[in-house]
């Protein structure tokens, strides 16, 4: 039996191309920097955090360390926030335990 009806499938998973950006400048010295860095909720990493912290300002000389705690490590960080870390921060680690 000969059918006139036409399938269309569909890919679920299509997603727009990837931007690509270049590097961030590197900064020259961390000396009296302020470093944000965003805790992704996973276990451990509030301990990873605050030892990163304190070695980023007892090793490197950074003035200011300035954290934020993302509510999932399964949604992104707002863009907000992300906005708000740039403008007060010269570099940002988003950090990632387990």
């Amino acid at each position: 039996m000969v059918s006139n009806q036409s399938t269309t499938v569909l890919h679920p998973g299509a997603e727009d191309p990837a931007r690509k950006f270049g590097l961030a400048p590197r900064l020259g010295d961390l000396k009296g920097m302020t470093v944000g860095i965003i805790d992704n909720h996973k276990r451990n990493v509030d301990v990873y955090v605050a030892e990163l912290g304190r070695v980023l300002q007892d090793e490197y000389g950074v003035a200011k360390v300035v954290t934020y705690r993302k509510a999932s490590q399964s949604i992104p960080t707002p863009a907000d926030v992300l906005d708000s870390l740039a403008a007060e921060c010269d570099a940002i680690v988003h950090a990632v335990a387990d």
